[in-house]
């Protein structure tokens, strides 16, 4: 109910701020304006731009708009980064009848789980073993390996001006790690992204630190 948004607790994180933190588009922006660097991305339904993007941004993945999750043949199922192929590019008439998300492929050497608490961050870095987790680690949890590692500074400060921003407390930023610059690149911040099994993978706090937030004192 709207009138339960309003009650004088503190949420982690408020509903209204949480909805707006959902938009994948937005995420990029927000990242841009703090600092953050993210993929060269374009959002269309217009096969021609999609040529062009990829003309300048080969190799490109595809990657859904908002929550990958769909509901089809009664039931649901996940929608997971997909690498766009030369045969995909041959064929790209279906674009056209929704806006999609096209993002430059970024080549790694691993990715990133930022888990952001308030001001604590607990950043793990994901190796992938497989094929399949290596353009999307969802995919294959089995082949994933995990390693406790620093945030850059210019990362660190970027995630404090992006979660002012939103008004958010808690947030899974996604990094991947270029290959050949080693720069942390920006792939999305979910608010309400899991964090149990990295905290299990790793020992880490993250759950003492959420109980810390709600219990802090506002005054």
């Amino acid at each position: 109910r709207s009138s339960d948004l309003s009650l004088p607790v503190r949420w982690i994180n408020h509903p209204a701020a949480l909805a707006d933190a959902t938009y994948k588009p937005r995420q990029l922006a927000i990242g841009t304006r703090c600092g953050l660097t993210v993929p060269p991305t374009i959002i269309t339904n217009d096969p021609a731009e999609v040529h062009r993007f990829a003309a300048r941004n080969s190799p490109l993945v595809v990657k859904p708009l908002a929550a990958p999750i769909v509901h089809e043949g009664g039931g649901y199922s996940a929608v997971y980064t997909r690498i766009i192929t030369e045969v995909d590019l041959a064929d790209l008439s279906g674009v056209a009848g929704t806006a999609h998300l096209f993002q430059k492929f970024v080549e790694k050497s691993y990715e990133i789980r930022v888990t952001a608490v308030g001001a604590r961050l607990f950043p793990v870095a994901i190796h992938a073993g497989s094929d399949a987790s290596r353009v999307d680690w969802r995919t294959d949890y089995d082949a994933l390996t995990y390693e406790i590692v620093e945030c850059p500074e210019p990362v660190i400060e970027g995630i404090a001006r992006y979660l002012k921003s939103e008004g958010l407390i808690y947030g899974a930023f996604d990094f991947v790690c270029a290959q050949d610059t080693l720069d942390w690149v920006m792939l999305e911040c979910n608010a309400a992204g899991q964090w149990g099994w990295l905290a299990e993978e790793c020992d880490l706090p993250i759950a003492s630190a959420i109980a810390d937030e709600l219990i802090r004192d506002q005054s």
